[in-house]
């Protein structure tokens, strides 16, 4: 029977429609460079229809690579909602890619995952862009971890005196979309690159929280905050860390209902 559903991106400015044979019950990862840090969760629509917005006009693209398929993300709030394919024969077929993250009531927690997609394999090896330098003397015993966006356009250097192994995931209306894992150092060990000139914050609700991601490529890189108990502090998305420094496979992932917080997040129509 077939099943309709309903995304949009956080802000609300790109809704869209689609349907499914089945109800959607698996949803597909990709190791890319930039599936990854986007944390995306593949299906693949049939009667994919825009009701609010344009998928060219609204949203930003972003390409690399082959070129052959265009990651399309909204440049005001950094959600990316689907990914295009020049040439459908490349895919069996498939001429566009909706990111679960963005449909309306799945619940993502019952969501059978599957093994990623090999993309890091397809193509040219990903370059890790040139590492961001830090002043001064590296302290005995912190280690040194490097983060990027995808492009390359925003980077960040942080030297943390302890091993990062726990990260926090949070079901809110943004994070859920984004698919951030968190850590939370002090702001003062991370050394930026391209913030703020190659960065969109976006903020909403309490406006006490600023979403950074890159305006290129759209990847989300940090959160910035004016929370008094989050004084002192930045969070980094360990998605965008350098493959091998973090173990993520080992990661203690603490995860937080910032979906039960106030004030209640209303789905555009």
């Amino acid at each position: 029977m077939t099943s309709s559903y309903k995304g949009n991106c956080h802000c609300g400015a790109f809704i869209f429609t689609f349907t499914t044979p089945t109800p959607i019950d698996t949803g597909s990862p990709c190791n890319c460079s930039i599936c990854s840090r986007k944390a995306y969760l593949w299906v693949v629509p049939e009667n994919f229809q825009v009701v609010k917005g344009d998928e060219d006009t609204t949203l930003a693209k972003y390409e690399f690579g082959t070129m052959h398929l265009a990651h399309k993300f909204c440049p005001t709030c950094g959600i990316s909602v689907l990914a295009r394919q020049k040439d459908p024969s490349r895919l069996g077929g498939v001429s566009v890619l909706v990111n679960l993250r963005t449909v309306q009531d799945i619940d993502l927690t019952s969501i059978t995952v599957k093994p990623p997609f090999n993309g890091a394999a397809k193509g040219d090896p990903y370059k890790t862009p040139a590492f961001v330098p830090v002043a001064g003397e590296v302290a005995e015993g912190a280690t040194e971890y490097h983060g990027n966006c995808q492009c390359g356009a925003v980077a960040f250097t942080l030297v943390s005196p302890e091993k990062i192994t726990e990260a926090r995931e949070c079901n809110c209306s943004i994070n859920s979309r984004q698919g951030g894992l968190w850590t939370y150092p002090a702001t003062s060990s991370i050394t930026f690159r391209g913030v703020p000139d190659a960065v969109t914050e976006y903020t909403f609700g309490n406006h006490k929280t600023f979403h950074g991601f890159c305006k290129h490529c759209g990847v989300t890189v940090y959160e910035r905050f004016l929370w008094e108990f989050m004084d002192g502090k930045t969070a980094l998305n360990i998605r965008t860390i350098v493959d091998g420094e973090v173990d993520m496979d080992g990661l203690k992932i603490e995860r937080v209902d910032g979906a039960a917080f106030p004030p209640a997040y209303v789905v555009p129509t």
